[in-house]
């Protein structure tokens, strides 16, 4: 049977405890380690992330909560990359997963943890997504679900929401807020804390499977560089985290670059690279179009940090976009290539053009970058198009 164990990524403690959400001695983030693995499989009898079942922390198969996440498509650019003079530009489309996002991911893996530990109550502070998929994994594991929510949810991610049976609850303010009271609740009544931050170690473990279809979607090579909208960054470490292995294992001798990129409005771990200092939480909260990273890192500004810490390990950097940068990368990704990504998910190719112009991605290196969630997330952005309305009642009318 697989034997894993919680390690300290700051002091290094180790933890016995199944289920702890920061370090008991330094306070420092959790993450899953293997006593024994040492080698990459995948189980072709299972389909998407579970196909790397021996890599996850579950021990038992029966508690696999599964919607089919994983086995996104990793689309080649064909306009874009004629536009901006890059041969190899990918787009690995996570919106494609069950409920619309890549929280599918770390969240199919933390439920079916919080499931092979006897919890019935699963809890997450959310902008939407990351409460969508928790949502949903939860009615398919049967227990109850507690998704505690900025009041300006999108009305598409809340539609989801009341669908899946959560039971919601509103904060007027930002994701920090709802952060603060989901720690204290889980803390209080022992609901599973899903919130998709570093707080639950088993969900990071997740992300990684990034890392390994990308390595197979490629047959066996690396990109240069990966490009990740990142709010606090779970998602960029869990792919970087996936890549360390491949190295470890000896398939891969190259790493790629990681990239973080975030809304100017909200962009605490941006400005905590390029300052290379800790990370402040940024207190003022403006709306951003990429509303689905705009985390205030209030009280847990270590999180950042620990971001930033991988980003530098890969030698990669951080991108910031205005809101017109997010909205025309939004619509150029819908027009040119056909991929309706809400805008938090577009920005990480708003990010490569900006690299590319300022010659810090070259026009001949091997780029992915994560379209994280869907277009109907966010149904309200293409309001903005002003497109004029035509009626028509005979065929002679439809001419272009």
């Amino acid at each position: 049977m697989k034997e894993w164990k919680l390690v300290c990524t700051q002091c290094g403690e180790e933890h016995t405890e199944q289920l702890a959400y920061e370090c008991k001695k330094c306070r420092g983030i959790l993450k899953v380690e293997s006593k024994e693995q040492n080698e990459f499989s995948s189980d072709n009898n299972f389909w998407g992330l579970w196909r790397y079942h021996k890599m996850l922390p579950i021990k038992n198969l029966e508690n696999i909560i599964s919607l089919g996440e994983g086995m996104t498509s990793l689309v080649k650019t064909k306009n874009i990359c004629l536009d901006w003079g890059i041969e190899n530009l990918y787009v690995k489309n996570e919106f494609s997963n069950p409920t619309g996002s890549f929280k599918d991911r770390p969240t199919s893996v933390g439920i079916s943890a919080a499931k092979e530990q006897g919890i019935k109550t699963v809890a997450v502070a959310s902008t939407g997504n990351a409460g969508v998929a928790t949502a949903a994994y939860a009615a398919k594991a049967g227990m109850e679900c507690l998704v505690c929510a900025p009041e300006q949810t999108s009305s598409g991610k809340i539609a989801q929401l009341l669908s899946y049976g959560a039971h919601i609850y509103f904060v007027n303010g930002g994701y920090s807020q709802c952060f603060n009271l989901v720690k204290e609740a889980c803390q209080n009544f022992g609901y599973a804390n899903l919130t998709s931050t570093y707080v639950n170690p088993y969900t990071v473990e997740g992300d990684k499977t990034v890392a390994y279809e990308i390595f197979e979607q490629l047959k066996g090579n690396v990109p240069d560089w990966i490009v990740v909208p990142i709010g606090t960054g779970p998602l960029l470490s869990g792919i970087w985290r996936g890549f360390l292995e491949l190295k470890r294992w000896g398939l891969t001798d190259k790493l790629p670059r990681m990239v973080g990129v975030q809304a100017e409005r909200c962009s605490p771990i941006v400005k905590g690279f390029f300052s290379r200092s800790p990370v402040e939480a940024q207190q003022d909260l403006e709306d951003t179009l990429a509303g689905g990273i705009a985390d205030q890192l209030e009280g847990y500004e270590k999180d950042g940090d620990y971001t930033n810490q991988q980003i530098r390990e890969s030698k990669g950097t951080c991108v910031m976009l205005s809101e017109d940068e997010i909205f025309d990368i939004w619509h150029k990704l819908c027009l040119k290539e056909g991929i309706f990504s809400e805008p938090t998910g577009a920005v990480s190719m708003g990010a490569v053009n900006k690299l590319l112009e300022r010659r810090v991605i070259k026009k001949d290196e091997v780029v992915v970058a994560l379209v994280t969630g869907h277009g109907l997330k966010s149904p309200d952005v293409a309001k903005r198009l002003n497109a004029e309305t035509k009626f028509v009642t005979n065929a002679d009318e439809l001419i272009l």
